[in-house]
């Protein structure tokens, strides 16, 4: 008898007749199991670690319980008996507020899916979730730590007009207190004095990355403060090759210091079998989104209030209004987040000690990130936002709609209006 042999998920025609789900034969006792094992000589053909009947095609790598099942593609990926599930969300409401690290990535959407794996639990890729610190040597060999607190975090269901992109919650972080209504005038959280000599080597940061917190430069002294990070362990689901997420910045730095190194930054540095830390949320620069970033978008529009500085009032020329513009894909909102200056001022302006009028407050919109991972790798992601040289003007970043692309991609744009 003529027969075939199963290669690397493939099934190579060398000879006809022996069992596959492509070849039409069945064993006389019906085993799904023995026809596997007649195609290829033993019970995983693809590799995937799974064997039939778990591994509902046992021909192609990318279908087992360990597989997102995409919607749409009219493909059983998982295996659970059903063709394109519905896409799953699984906000907590924790007994206690804030809640455990945990809820915080159940409230960014990453979320247990519907298959059996093969330790008779359903597949989740969230390995382990936990609050992160800073920590590094600062005058006079001091060591000083940052470390996460439970008034910088929240689970929220919405920010002013801001709402959840996926679910019915999403992530809060802030270098400050959460929702404070005047986050401009919020005192730091780190004792007075709080200062390390290098973040960009404790954080640490790769040069490009360490250039976001002192406006260019690749290198030097740089401290950062009111610490606030979500560690993310996540296991790849075994089809995915890009993970995706939605983050929209905010900060009450804009626009008195703006072009300056003194700059709050937004951060997700991710290790993977690709990247070694670099920061995943960044601009076409290639610098982390900050007040300098181009998609700082959501300010007062230009040429702002009378009495502007003239340097101050080019800050505004990349802003599109204070609710967004949606002829040019902007969205969220700053009303309501005191990130719109309202609440200490009725026309968004502040008046420092020097006597400069500033504008103050200002926002990203919603944005979407993609990075590129390996399929069932096991990456970490660090979610992150500080105050950089001192604990004033806070900043404050909404982290949600965590999900897989089926194809390697990269890059930070504008999502969809509704998703």
């Amino acid at each position: 008898m003529l027969r075939r042999t199963c290669v690397a998920g493939l099934i190579l025609a060398v000879s006809a007749g022996c069992g596959s789900k492509s070849g039409g034969f069945t064993p006389a006792d019906g085993g799904v199991q023995e026809a596997s094992l007649l195609s290829c000589g033993h019970a995983d053909c693809d590799g995937d670690g799974y064997a039939s009947p778990a591994d509902c095609d046992d021909t192609n790598a990318m279908i087992n319980p360990e597989a997102f099942d995409f919607a749409g593609d009219g493909v059983d990926n998982d295996c659970d008996g059903t063709v394109d599930d519905p896409v799953l969300t699984c906000e907590t409401v924790p007994a206690s507020a804030p809640g455990t690290p945990t809820d915080f990535a159940r409230a960014a959407d990453l979320c247990a899916q519907h298959s059996i794996t093969n330790a008779g639990t359903v597949f989740d890729p969230l390995v382990h979730a936990a609050w992160g610190q800073v920590q590094g040597l600062g005058p006079g060999e001091t060591l000083w730590t940052s470390a996460t607190k439970p008034t910088q975090v929240a689970i929220a269901t919405s920010m002013g007009q801001n709402q959840p992109r996926a679910g019915k919650t999403m992530v809060g972080l802030a270098n400050g207190v959460w929702a404070v209504a005047d986050p401009r005038s919020d005192p730091a959280l780190d004792p007075a004095g709080f200062h390390i000599n290098d973040a960009c080597s404790d954080i640490p940061l790769v040069a490009e990355d360490c250039a976001s917190l002192s406006d260019g430069t690749p290198s030097g002294d740089v401290s950062v403060q009111d610490w606030a990070e979500l560690d993310l362990t996540v296991k790849v689901p075994s089809n995915v090759q890009a993970v995706t997420f939605d983050f929209s910045f905010l900060s009450s730095e804009f626009n008195q210091w703006w072009q300056s190194a003194a700059n709050d930054a937004f951060f997700v540095l991710v290790t993977s079998d690709e990247l070694q830390g670099e920061n995943v949320a960044k601009g076409a620069d290639g610098l982390a989104v900050t007040i300098n970033s181009s998609f700082f978008q959501l300010c007062p529009a230009p040429p702002g209030p009378p009495g502007l500085s003239a340097d101050k009032s080019a800050a505004l020329t990349s802003c599109v209004g204070l609710a967004g513009d949606p002829s040019q894909s902007i969205f969220g909102a700053l009303a309501g987040t005191g990130y719109d200056g309202a609440a200490t001022s009725s026309n968004d302006t502040a008046t420092a000690v020097n006597g400069n009028l500033y504008v103050y407050g200002g926002g990203s919109g919603w944005l979407n990130a993609k990075f590129p991972v390996t399929p069932s790798e096991t990456i970490v992601m660090r979610v992150i936002v500080a105050d950089a040289f001192d604990g004033l003007k806070d900043s404050a970043v909404l982290f949600d709609a965590m999900g897989w692309e089926p194809t390697s991609q990269t890059g930070v744009g504008r999502p969809p209006v509704n998703q």
